[in-house]
């Protein structure tokens, strides 16, 4: 691949948000100091209980009688405060004042399930972003590569932790998803833990829901140039300080057979300048849409995928870095209403996001977001598919903070950083020892969500964040595969690390990689 593949190495950083302290200091919910734990592959770590609340799955939980039912076995949970969750069936029910301790909550728990009058309870934990983590039935669990079938299923049939719901769960060998015959959330995360210390097994989790956000800050649509892209010095840029698309595209404006996935709230399947095949909803909200939006926040994936592959040559707003490549939308999250940048979502949908990848014979992915819980299935999926030739991108994201947010902390997955228009890292963009490349992310005309449905009235959008460097990211690494689509993971990033401006100090540095 020519030098004029300018993108910047840079390492992406993780972001503090509100913490349980925090959030109680601010009036939120109450958090009890008892200890709570699930294991990361081998490390336990630590959950902090929200003892405002529980979490119920049950269909009648949203009316009169399912509430009233709920309200009759357990006075400790104030039945007129059920607000119902943004994934279907769930809701949270808040505690009495007088019950928010660890013990109340786990007798909460117990007489719920126990009387069977709702599908299943769960205590409700604190994430990394400040957002909720709830316990569901399942239970997600793989393998030592030594185990044999025969006995990882004699494992699992002495435990009693569950129902094999799926074998090679995740298209992982080894892997299973069960499903608990317990209601309780506390039971299931007991047995995944029990699970997880034995010496057989590499991981064992609770399938839980959790938040995470994507990280941009949007401001006004208009026309204007790609700065990132060509930058002539417009708007007062340091010229040239950009990926060289031109450039680049004398070579390849890129390969239609290479597709980059990106994970994210949905593409808008309809808009008239991106280059994209249908997708898919993991979230089972909305099967069928090809992994467009759903709800009237589901934004954020249709400016990034306009990074990657808006369309050249068309007499249209904007263009990406590989305009001739096909981005195909991976829909794991559920944005929240009102709009405030947040989703729900449930650890083994991005499990099944990287396996539709695999399925298409994906080369690329790209996923903006920060996620409030950390997933050992996940991580597995995404060392896996690396190994397998599918190259990972992430935001770094924008909190100005030196170490980068799950997912892109992850070993398999390239953190990238923003940089603004004269080459200097961008004031919000994380940065310190995970960072591997650094983009424009600052300015970026991208597209929005058609009309009156995105960010702004119109089809364009000038957006910031490292959201959109990631994206720029993979394009390029999707026009270096266009050039040889065998080459694996490895050897696409020594390409990009190789052919990068080197910013900062010689070498790799903590600011711009």
């Amino acid at each position: 691949m020519p030098n004029t593949m300018k993108t910047v190495l840079c390492i992406l950083t993780c972001a503090a948000l509100l913490t349980p302290s925090q959030a109680t200091a601010a009036g939120g919910p109450v958090a009890s100091n008892t200890t709570y734990h699930y294991y990361y592959f081998k490390e336990r770590k630590p959950l902090t209980l929200d003892a405002a609340r529980v979490a119920v799955f049950s269909s009648d939980a949203a009316n009169r009688g399912g509430v009233a039912a709920i309200g009759e076995v357990d006075p400790s949970l104030d039945v007129t405060s059920v607000a119902p969750m943004v994934i279907r069936g769930w809701s949270f029910i808040s505690t009495i004042p007088e019950a928010r301790t660890a013990q109340r909550v786990e007798e909460s728990v117990r007489r719920v399930a126990g009387a069977a009058v709702a599908g299943f309870v769960s205590p409700v934990f604190f994430g990394t972003d400040g957002g909720p983590v709830v316990i569901t039935p399942h239970i997600l669990l793989g393998f030592h590569p030594h185990v044999d079938r025969a006995r990882a299923e004699a494992i699992l049939g002495e435990s009693k932790a569950g129902v094999i719901v799926d074998r090679d769960w995740g298209n992982m060998r080894g892997a299973y998803r069960l499903r608990s015959n317990q209601a309780d959330g506390f039971a299931v995360l007991e047995a995944a833990n029990a699970l997880a210390r034995r010496p057989e097994v590499r991981f064992a989790e609770p399938d839980v829901i959790f938040t995470g956000r994507g990280g941009l800050i949007p401001n006004d649509t208009f026309f204007g140039l790609v700065w990132g892209i060509h930058n002539t010095g417009q708007d007062g840029g340091t010229p040239d300080m950009d990926m060289d698309g031109p450039e680049a595209w004398d070579v390849t404006i890129g390969d239609p057979s290479i597709k980059v996935v990106i994970i994210d709230t949905g593409v808008e399947q309809t808009h008239p300048d991106i280059n994209q095949l249908p997708g898919i909803d993991t979230t089972a909200e909305a099967p069928g849409t090809g992994g467009g939006p759903v709800n009237e926040c589901d934004n954020h994936g249709t400016a990034v995928a306009g990074c990657v592959s808006a369309t050249i040559n068309n007499n249209l707003g904007t263009v990406g870095i590989a305009p001739n490549c096909k981005s195909v939308s991976a829909r794991p999250f559920i944005s929240n209403v009102p709009c405030d940048g947040g989703w729900d979502s449930i650890a083994s949908w991005t499990v099944d996001a990287l396996v539709f990848a695999e399925s298409i014979g994906a080369k690329v992915t790209n996923n903006s977001n920060f996620y409030g819980f950390e997933s050992a299935s996940i991580e597995v999926k995404y060392e896996q598919t690396r190994a397998n030739g599918m190259v990972h991108f992430a935001s770094a994201n924008n909190n100005n903070q030196s170490s980068s947010t799950y997912p892109a902390s992850l070993p398999g997955v390239n953190s990238v950083a923003a940089l603004e228009r004269h080459g200097a890292r961008a004031s919000f963009s994380n940065y310190g020892p995970d960072l591997f490349i650094s983009a424009p992310g600052e300015d970026v005309l991208t597209t929005d969500r058609t009309g009156f449905d995105g960010w702004v009235a119109g089809d364009y959008v000038f957006a910031n964040g490292t959201s959109f460097a990631s994206p720029y990211t993979a394009g390029v690494a999707a026009l270096v595969l266009s050039l040889n689509p065998d080459r694996p993971a490895w050897a696409v990033e020594n390409i990009l690390a190789g052919t990068a401006v080197n910013l900062g100090v010689p070498g790799w540095d903590s600011n711009y990689g």
